[in-house]
């Protein structure tokens, strides 16, 4: 997957995975004997069922001319099939001038006024700061392993960041995957049925186990 984007290889290693997981036989950059000069991103064979999948962002999907011709090609193939999967291009989101990310400090009191707003029944507002501590964390860790700050981005593309460099678990990335749908809920003025104080809580450890390591990290000679 040569010049491949960060959100393109974190989508095809998740694809891959997923399709491992099923039971499918999986091949990356693959080689089509029948479009000569096209490696494929994804192969994933189960019996006869082969299917050839390609992740694309918009801006590589319009550079590459052969992907029409090899979905021509591969539906006129008895048993295989033809999959394109489209990743979100990164969004820088309108800030005031000036604005800094929160640094370790600035984090933890964002925790603790987390904890303190959930103690007196503010359970949307605590939840809403310790996802911005969460999010702070991230770009701390990003930092600390060179990747440049992008200013304020969308948490899709902070969080692909992340999962790709290494610097959360799969666990977490996941975790925070979800924690993320009632952050957009929250801010966008919907109510969530299932929204509740231990949703909060595990937020707020998730958040204080992030700075932790930021903090271990920043001690560090």
């Amino acid at each position: 997957m040569e010049n491949t984007t960060i959100p393109e290889k974190l989508l095809a290693d998740m694809t891959a995975e997923e399709y491992r997981n099923k039971g499918y036989e999986v091949s990356r950059e693959t080689q089509l004997d029948f479009l000569p000069g096209f490696r494929t991103d994804l192969i994933v064979r189960k019996g006869d069922e082969v299917k050839v999948i390609e992740v694309k962002s918009r801006a590589s999907l319009a550079a590459d001319h052969k992907i029409s011709e090899l979905a021509r090609v591969i539906h006129s193939k008895p048993g295989w099939s033809f999959e394109l999967l489209m990743v979100g291009e990164p969004e820088k989101l309108d800030s005031p001038e000036g604005a800094q990310s929160f640094e370790d400090e600035s984090i933890l009191r964002r925790i603790e006024e987390a904890e303190k707003a959930l103690g007196t029944g503010l359970s949307e507002a605590a939840f809403l700061l310790s996802w911005s501590a969460c999010e702070a964390a991230v770009r701390e860790l990003l930092a600390a392993q060179g990747v440049p700050n992008s200013g304020i981005t969308t948490p899709d593309y902070v969080l692909d960041q992340a999962i790709f460099h290494g610097v959360i678990s799969r666990e977490q990335y996941h975790n925070l995957i979800d924690m993320q749908k009632y952050r957009n809920a929250i801010v966008h003025g919907f109510g969530v049925n299932d929204f509740g104080d231990d949703l909060v809580t595990e937020l707020i450890e998730i958040a204080r186990r992030l700075n932790a390591v930021t903090t271990r990290r920043a001690d560090t000679p």
